[in-house]
């Protein structure tokens, strides 16, 4: 029994040697040639620069974006996990940004996933919620200010349905910013 052992360990010592250790995991150390800036909502970084190639991340409204190099109308980006590639015309200068962020579209309220309809057959009336959104554009919690339809459960159904929209960040002065929204729900 303990030669069996014995060569059970031997055996065990001899075949870590033989064992191939994986790659060392290389960081881009590549300095970028540009920051630049999401134009949209969100930017998809794709693998290899074409559309039909797989989003490895996406980056959001206004988020600083380092240009490592540029291929026709794409650029290679870095990511959290190495590099990706972004359309060129989807990113935007500090400078334009800056003369975007005082002009109303940065300002106002929009949905990038909007609320889904809530019916009811037969409700008359409105209901208006107030929604605290999160400087990344996440909904985090809603009131209802106004309910003139008479049913509590269509209220909540709203409410639901607010909770899992998403709006895009409003930006003021180049900094993302907390907001308060309201929701108009006419019957």
């Amino acid at each position: 029994m303990r030669s069996l052992l014995f060569a059970a360990l031997i055996f065990a010592a001899c075949s870590k040697g033989d064992a191939p250790q994986p790659a060392a995991a290389e960081t881009d150390t590549r300095e970028p040639i540009a920051v630049q800036y999401v134009r949209g909502a969100e930017l998809p970084i794709h693998a290899q620069p074409n559309d039909a190639s797989p989003v490895v991340t996406k980056y959001l409204s206004s988020e600083a974006v380092s240009i490592l190099s540029r291929k026709g109308d794409w650029v290679e980006v870095r990511t959290a996990s190495g590099s990706g590639w972004a359309r060129a015309a989807e990113l935007a200068t500090g400078g334009e940004m800056s003369s975007s962020a005082t002009g109303s579209d940065s300002a106002a309220p929009r949905f990038l996933v909007p609320p889904e309809p809530v019916s009811q057959p037969g409700a008359s009336g409105e209901i208006v919620l107030e929604a605290d959104v999160s400087s990344n554009g996440d909904v985090f919690a809603v009131r209802v200010t106004r309910n003139t339809t008479g049913s509590e459960g269509l209220a909540q159904r709203n409410v639901a349905a607010l909770q899992k929209a998403k709006l895009a960040p409003i930006v003021k002065h180049g900094q993302r910013m907390p907001f308060t929204y309201e929701h108009r729900v006419h019957y």
